[in-house]
């Protein structure tokens, strides 16, 4: 199962508006994404209705513990982070 249904551009012919397009196109599906991964630090219970199916995030929730969360279908799933001593 493909997560992704994107086609890629094809050109006929190589005019520069067409080409603008494109360009456009492929920068706003990168935005997209670059978007959905790099979420600010939220606190837990704000936000909780908030973002799209397969975003990434990480909460701090009242116990001052992180969670690392990805949005799904039924909400957000989460898994408690641990820090590593060095």
């Amino acid at each position: 199962m493909y997560i992704s249904q994107k086609k890629p551009f094809i050109l006929n012919d190589t005019d520069i508006p067409t080409l603008n397009r494109m360009f456009s196109k492929l920068y706003d599906d990168l935005n997209d994404i670059i978007n959905a991964v790099n979420k600010k630090i939220t606190v837990d219970q704000t936000n909780r209705y908030e973002g799209q199916l397969g975003d990434i995030r990480v909460v701090q929730n009242s116990d001052k513990e992180y969670e690392l969360q990805g949005r799904t279908k039924d909400g957000w799933a989460s898994a408690e982070l641990t820090f590593k001593d060095k």
